[in-house]
């Protein structure tokens, strides 16, 4: 059967009332046994989505109410800076991971396509203009919530971000190759080429 074949239910609205249906009964029961098997199989993907479900409705419930227990000489996983004395939000992971926001919105935006990364920028902004006193309102826990959302997902040394970065050069090591790049181009033009500060003072 191909798309250019046609079927029985397409055959069936073309046939007048009176006509006999002996011939092409087998055709009926054949759709007919058809219909029912998918509808099974329609079946079973629903239960297993409201399992899906069940199971994600008791997982943010649990998480909803689940804690964690912070030192307080914590420090910013990233920055090297106590996170108590920033003034800033942190953020604190199942990973034990601490991380200011501002150091984590750093980090994670590279890894963000476009329109997450544009709707990161838009969410600080946004609550950045909102004043004090109005921070404890539904509308700054919403944007909260969402810059969360975008920036939050996972811990960036433990999750997906870290095993996109493998691929990626340490910062001092691709400073050092584009130096020796440079250096190898000038060599070749028989010029000379000044090293950049911050390499030369390694």
């Amino acid at each position: 059967c191909g798309p250019d074949v046609l079927s029985i239910e397409d055959v069936l609205p073309f046939l007048p009332d009176f006509a006999q249906i002996d011939q092409i009964k087998d055709e009926i029961c054949d759709a007919l046994t058809s219909y029912s098997s998918k509808i099974e199989g329609f079946l079973k993907e629903m239960n297993e989505c409201d399992q899906t479900c069940d199971a994600l409705r008791d997982e943010i419930s649990r998480l909803s109410t689940y804690q964690m227990k912070m030192k307080a000489n914590a420090k910013c996983a990233l920055t090297g800076q106590m996170v108590l004395n920033a003034g800033e939000p942190f953020y604190v992971f199942p990973s034990g991971y601490v991380f200011c926001e501002s150091a984590l919105t750093k980090e994670v935006l590279p890894y963000l396509n476009e329109k997450q990364a544009a709707r990161v920028e838009e969410l600080r902004k946004s609550m950045m203009y909102i004043p004090d006193k109005r921070r404890a309102t539904s509308e700054y826990d919403t944007l909260q919530a969402e810059l969360d959302g975008l920036i939050a997902a996972e811990c960036p040394l433990t999750g997906s971000i870290m095993v996109e970065s493998i691929d990626r050069g340490f910062p001092d090591s691709m400073e050092m190759d584009e130096n020796m790049q440079r250096r190898d181009t000038a060599d070749q033009q028989g010029g000379v080429v000044e090293m950049s500060s911050s390499s030369a003072s390694r």
